[in-house]
C-alpha cells in the first residue's frame, strides 16, 4: 500500500472513531428525550471534527468528509469490514435504532417516560441529616404565570420517619443571586405538613422579573436544610382546544393543534401520542417563528413509530405542550386535550425506516 492510501487510511479511520463517539451522543440524547444537549453535541462534533482536519494529510479532500451524512458514512464504513467486533455490532445496532424514525419522532414504553410528564413533574426533594433527621420540601407546579398561586410545603420527619413539628425558616432567592425576602411557613391543618402561600410574580408589593427562584428552607437541627425552585413564567399563549388529523401523503400521522399566541417570538411545541390513556406510543416536537395570533401548529409522528406500537386507531393525543425561547424558557402548564383520532389501521402508515445506508 502506498504512503498517501496509508495515510488516507488513518485519516478515515479516526474520523469514524471520532463519529462513533459523537454519534453515541446524539444516539444518546435521542433514546433520552434530551431538549437541551444538542447544540453542545453539535459544537463538541464540530470541534472534533475540526481537529481531525488539521492534523490530516492534504490529499485527503474534505469534501470526501462532507458527501455524505455522518452516521450514515459511519454505518458504511463499518458494514464494510469483514470481521466486526462486539463493538462495531452494537454501534450497528444504535446506528439502525437512531435512524428509525425522524429526529424530532421518539418512542416511549411507559408513561413515565414521556418528556412532558419529566418536564413538567413536581420535583420532591428530601434530604437527611446525621442523625437520621429529614426535611422534606416541593411546591404544587414548577412554572408559575403572573397572577397564578404559588404553594411551597415541607414538613420535617424524625429518624422512625415520622413527621413531627418544626420550627422552619425560609429565604425566597432569585437566580442564585439575589435574597427576594423571608417566608413564613404555617400548619393551618394540624397535619404536620408546612404551607406557604404567596402571588407568582409579586413579593411584598415589589414586581418580580421572570426567572428561577429557589425557597431555601431551614430547620432548628444543624445542617438540615434544603431547597425547591421554581420558574416564573412571561405568557406563552395556549392552546384554544382544537384539534384535526389526517395522515400524509408519506404515511405519517399529522396532527393540527390551534394555539393562540400572545407575542412574536420563536416557540417550541410537543405532543404525545397514545393508545389510550396508560399506553403511549411516541412523541413528537416543532419549533416555529411565529406572530401574535392564532395558528395551527403541525405535529407529525413517523409512520413507523406508529406501526411499531403494534395497534389500530383511534389515537389519544395525550398532552402538548408549549414554550416560548427565551433564557430560561418560558412555559405554562402541560395541556390535555383528551383528542382521539380518527379509526385509522396500520397498514395506512409506513413501514419503512427514516434513513437506510
Amino acid at each position: 500500500m502506498s504512503t498517501s492510501s496509508k495515510d488516507r487510511s488513518k485519516a478515515r479511520l479516526a474520523g469514524w472513531g471520532v463519529l462513533a463517539v459523537v454519534t453515541g451522543l446524539v444516539g444518546y440524547w435521542a433514546l433520552a428525550g434530551g431538549e437541551e444537549a444538542t447544540p453542545v453535541v453539535v459544537a463538541k462534533a464540530k470541534a472534533e471534527e475540526q481537529s481531525i482536519r488539521s492534523r490530516k494529510p492534504d490529499n485527503v479532500k474534505p469534501a470526501e468528509l462532507e458527501q455524505e451524512d455522518q452516521s450514515v458514512k459511519l454505518w458504511k464504513g463499518i458494514q464494510s469490514l469483514p470481521n466486526k467486533t462486539e463493538l462495531h455490532e452494537s454501534l450497528l445496532s444504535d446506528l439502525a435504532r437512531f435512524h428509525r424514525y425522524p429526529p424530532e419522532n421518539r418512542a416511549i414504553k411507559t408513561p413515565e417516560q414521556d418528556p412532558i410528564t419529566q418536564t413538567f413533574a413536581v420535583d420532591e426533594r428530601t434530604t437527611h441529616s446525621e442523625e437520621g433527621d429529614s426535611l422534606t420540601i416541593w411546591t404544587d407546579e414548577k412554572f408559575y404565570l403572573r397572577g397564578d398561586t404559588i404553594r411551597v410545603f415541607a414538613y420535617q420527619a424524625d429518624s422512625d420517619g415520622d413527621r413531627v413539628s418544626a420550627d422552619l425558616t425560609a429565604l425566597l432567592v432569585y437566580e442564585d443571586q439575589q435574597v427576594v425576602g423571608t417566608l413564613a411557613f404555617s400548619d393551618s391543618d394540624g397535619d404536620l405538613v408546612y404551607e406557604v402561600l404567596m402571588e407568582a410574580g409579586s413579593f411584598n408589593s415589589q414586581v418580580l422579573e421572570a426567572g428561577i427562584f429557589k425557597v431555601i428552607v431551614d430547620t432548628d437541627i444543624d445542617g438540615l436544610r434544603d431547597a425547591a425552585a421554581f420558574t416564573l413564567s412571561e405568557d406563552t399563549g395556549s392552546y384554544t382546544g382544537s384539534l384535526r388529523d389526517s395522515v400524509t401523503a408519506d404515511g405519517n400521522l399529522l396532527i393540527e393543534a390551534e394555539v393562540d399566541i400572545s407575542r412574536e417570538g420563536r416557540y417550541y411545541f410537543q405532543g404525545s401520542l397514545y393508545n389510550d390513556e396508560q399506553s403511549p406510543i411516541g412523541t413528537t416536537q416543532n419549533a416555529l417563528e411565529l406572530t401574535a395570533g392564532r395558528h395551527w401548529i403541525p405535529l407529525e409522528f413517523y409512520g413507523l413509530l406508529i406501526r411499531d406500537a403494534g395497534q389500530d386507531g383511534p389515537y389519544l393525543v395525550k398532552q402538548l405542550s408549549i414554550a416560548r425561547v427565551t433564557v430560561p424558557m418560558a412555559r405554562d402548564s402541560a395541556f390535555e386535550p383528551g383528542y382521539y383520532t380518527e379509526r385509522y389501521s396500520l397498514d395506512q402508515f409506513t413501514d419503512s425506516p427514516y434513513r437506510e445506508p
